[in-house]
């Protein structure tokens, strides 16, 4: 596994690729507001409003990541990095606007049975085409990326991305049933869109979730088998362990021969922490040293 880069480090690259990003989903908005403009079709602006929002969410993120990587200080201990996944959750709040808007001018159109006369040609198809293959490559992109950085907000934001791909899918679809002579697909796949959405603002919440209530990160027992492998440890217990992969945190105790001396007791303890710390790519392990009974 490749080792993760130094705090300040991470935050460069985090920041680089919210913003290498940011200009990526400008040109998709342009892309998709031309089509709007050509076609008068209201899932096309559902779609253009939800890559809108892809876009304030990227100068959000980046606000967030420069928050979350400052070092840790007198009262964040344990660092900012929650302050990542908690721009997250925000991602989530905003998702929800753009479904709640979506479903209710698309029901108001079913209910109506009246849906304006979209006009769709081959270029409104070609340039929406376009729009579809770039939110691929930017969802393939940060997903790459934010694995390779442990950043959830750059995961977040893929996620969300992802959703775009399938709502502009769902969207272009729809133009085509447009075209064909199907008016009333227009509102149906603007619903497509909203539950799409919705969806991606459920993923979110539940990898969010955990990091924020401090659920076990790494399990107990892969701990402990790194641990007895250390020569030196009888036992090992009290194994605790928060955060997410980049930013782990663990804590326990070792029990050690009662004979051995403290120099040789700390220096099992610093072997531990080296080990259990390479392993896991832990930002920091703290070791309690016991003796054996």
């Amino acid at each position: 596994m490749a080792a993760m880069p130094d705090p300040a480090a991470r935050t460069r690259q985090v920041r680089r690729v919210l913003r290498l990003v940011l200009w990526m989903n400008v040109a998709v908005i342009v892309m998709k507001v031309v089509v709007f403009v050509m076609s008068h079709a209201l899932s096309v602006l559902a779609e253009s409003m939800h890559s809108t929002l892809d876009a304030a969410n990227n100068v959000f993120a980046l606000a967030m990541a420069r928050v979350a990587g400052q070092a840790p200080d007198e009262d964040h201990p344990y660092g900012h990095t929650k302050f990542e996944t908690l721009g997250a959750l925000a991602l989530v709040g905003a998702l929800s606007i753009t479904v709640f808007e979506l479903m209710r001018n698309a029901v108001v159109r079913l209910l109506a049975h009246s849906v304006p006369v979209a006009n769709i040609d081959g270029l409104t198809l070609g340039i929406m085409g376009a729009s579809l293959l770039a939110g691929i490559f930017i969802a393939r992109y940060e997903s790459r990326l934010g694995k390779r950085l442990g950043s959830d907000l750059i995961l977040a934001d893929a996620a969300h991305t992802r959703s775009d791909v399938l709502t502009t899918l769902a969207v272009l679809v729809g133009l085509v049933a447009i075209r064909a002579g199907h008016p009333m697909a227009d509102p149906v796949a603007t619903l497509i869109v909203a539950v799409l959405i919705a969806r991606t603002g459920w993923e979110i919440v539940r990898g969010a979730v955990p990091v924020l209530v401090d659920e076990r990160a790494v399990e107990s027992q892969r701990i402990q088998r790194l641990v007895m492998a250390v020569e030196g440890v009888r036992s090992a217990y009290g194994i605790r362990s928060r955060g997410r992969p980049g930013a782990v945190f663990a804590e326990l105790t070792i029990a050690v021969d009662p004979d051995l001396d403290v120099a040789t007791s700390h220096r099992i303890a610093d072997e531990t922490e080296r080990s259990v710390t390479d392993a896991l790519g832990a930002n920091e392990v703290v070791v309690h040293v016991e003796p054996f009974e």
